[in-house]
């Protein structure tokens, strides 16, 4: 009797312990039961059971401790042995970039089998398109589509002699475009560079090919897509298509569109509503004039996003070693012994970092060579040094971020780590393009050293991963898969010693996230008073073989505990 009495004591204080800082609801609106419960906190913790009530989390444990908490207004969930997770947090992703190029006609290899067929989807949109009329096309890119040659001009103007034309490469650092193009556009071999880093490729006679590298020579032929009336059903697809993806929030790096159309898309009456932060760009700076402040749950804007150099496909990545000659780097028009150029000035860039990092804000930072990130991290060293003590704790507490970092060394990891930086890595370099880099631009060397994840993780630097979307399609497990075996699409390793544990992809998805975003009290791991932000996924990751984590597949989402 005494022993029976004690358990109920026991038990009574085990469900009591549930509610230490949690709601002022003591009772849940919603459970979940009978699943595998990874939280991802900071002991990695699991469980069978979950609460939640107004949006938040109210308790996690077993599916006792769980169903005491149960009303008759109580929704209750029987996970039937699936998974359920935080919600992934897409640290790096363009989904209004996304929504600007959604209609565009797809050429890419994630749509078409080979070259032929490509082109013969483009001619079959010349050919209903009436006389005059633009004709936007995305996804060139002679590695997912083998045996591709980069159009000419001339072959352009064959193929669509009576409409402008603009392709844009699945990179999006490049484009193709036909002469109609550059008439419409008043574009000629009289016309000035168009920014840093950035030109109008030209033939060995100096008359323009049609290929256009990097932002400010891209920018005027998509501006007219950027019209926010034009592109609010398309943004709302694309958030649509991130949750369905298992995202609950997503930070959009270089904000192009109007901020009254993402506060629109994360309002309480829009399904879905997912979290969205931004980091504004170039033009858009103006905007951060003052210093942060939390504008909603959904909605914040974080800071400023710089680009330091370009893409690794178009040769305007910043590297010490030249890019290897090869068949792919001809195709891509990299020239013989490119180094790549900045896209913004040394001065220029710490004078904004400087402004930018006074005012509180955070930076993202676009560097992929290795050259890149020795001077990104000489000029940050330069500008930490500056500082007084305090000031000091300051720059290395606002979090600054490293994006990309593809030629990102592992030696410089640590003094970066000083300054408080925290990196977020394009892991489909590897899945995707390992194998050209690998062969015909980096060689062997440099591609197995890239993108040194598993050393961030070990100096505490929280790094996340990223798709990069609409370059990559933005697939967690996917992303998590490649972190793991470090694997091309042909099966080639490259640079073994950094894959990652499934838990710490895991962790790359969910929580570190969440810390480079300022909220890692609030979201990205499944503990009381935490919004409840969850994914409920049909297997359980961590009893799955690695090699089978693209087929993992989410069953439900929620956001604030709402479907």
């Amino acid at each position: 009797m005494l022993i029976k009495k004690l358990q109920e004591i026991a038990f009574v204080i085990a469900v009591a312990s549930l509610f230490i800082g949690c709601n002022d609801s003591s009772y849940a609106d919603r459970i979940f039961v009978n699943g595998n419960i990874l939280t991802l906190d900071e002991k990695n913790s699991t469980a069978s059971a979950l609460a939640t009530t107004d949006g938040k989390i109210l308790a996690v444990g077993t599916d006792a401790e769980i169903q005491a908490l149960i009303t008759d207004d109580t929704d209750v969930v029987d996970l039937d042995g699936k998974t359920l997770l935080p919600g992934f947090i897409a640290a790096h992703e363009h989904p209004a970039i996304s929504a600007v190029f959604r209609n565009f006609l797809d050429l890419s290899g994630f749509t078409h089998g080979t070259a032929a067929e490509a082109w013969r989807a483009l001619e079959a949109e010349v050919a209903q398109t009436p006389a005059g009329e633009w004709i936007y096309a995305k996804g060139l890119d002679p590695v997912l589509l083998a045996g591709l040659a980069m159009p000419t001009r001339s072959q352009l103007d064959q193929i669509a002699p009576d409409n402008p034309l603009f392709i844009l490469a699945q990179s999006m650092h490049t484009a193709w475009v036909n002469s109609a193009a550059l008439s419409a556009m008043e574009i000629d071999e009289s016309s000035p560079v168009p920014g840093e880093g950035s030109y109008y490729g030209r033939d060995e006679n100096g008359r323009l090919n049609g290929i256009l590298v990097e932002k400010p020579a891209l920018e005027p032929f998509i501006a007219s897509h950027k019209n926010p009336l034009k592109v609010t059903a398309a943004y709302e697809a694309e958030l649509d298509d991130l949750r369905s993806a298992g995202y609950t929030s997503v930070a959009s790096l270089g904000f192009n569109v109007p901020a009254w159309l993402a506060k629109w898309a994360s309002s309480d009456d829009l399904q879905p509503r997912i979290r969205q932060f931004f980091y504004y760009r170039g033009e858009n700076l103006t905007r951060l004039e003052g210093s942060p402040k939390k504008e909603s749950d959904y909605f914040r804007v974080l800071g400023a996003k710089f680009w330091y150099d370009g893409s690794p496909y178009s040769g305007s990545m910043v590297v010490d070693q030249p890019y290897q000659d090869s068949d792919l780097s001809k195709q891509l028009g990299i020239a013989h012994g490119s180094h790549g150029e900045p896209v913004i000035g040394a001065g220029e860039f710490r004078a904004q970092l400087h402004a930018h990092h006074q005012r509180g804000w955070q930076t993202a930072t676009h560097v992929q060579g290795d050259r890149a990130a020795r001077e990104f991290l000489q000029i940050l060293e330069k500008e930490f040094d500056s500082l007084s003590p305090a000031g000091r704790q300051q720059f290395i507490a606002r979090r600054h971020r490293l994006e990309h970092g593809l030629l990102l060394k592992k030696s410089q990891l640590p003094a970066l780590n000083k300054l408080g930086v925290t990196p977020s890595f394009h892991i489909n370099h590897l899945y995707y393009y390992g194998d050209a880099l690998n062969g015909q631009l980096l060689g062997a060397q440099r591609a197995q050293s890239v993108l040194p994840v598993k050393t961030a993780f070990e100096l505490g630097m929280h790094p996340t991963l990223h798709a990069d979307s609409p370059m990559f399609p933005a697939d967690p497990f996917s992303l998590m898969q490649t972190a793991i075996t470090r694997s091309t699409r042909t099966g080639t390793v490259l640079g073994a010693d950094e894959a990652l544990t499934p838990i710490q992809a895991l962790r790359a998805m969910t929580i570190n996230g969440a810390w480079q975003l300022g909220m890692e009290k609030e979201i990205g791991s499944l503990e009381t008073g935490k919004w409840a932000d969850l994914v409920i996924v049909d297997r359980n990751p961590l009893q799955t073989p690695v090699a089978r984590w693209r087929d993992i597949q989410v069953v439900r989402s929620m956001i604030g505990g709402r479907d």
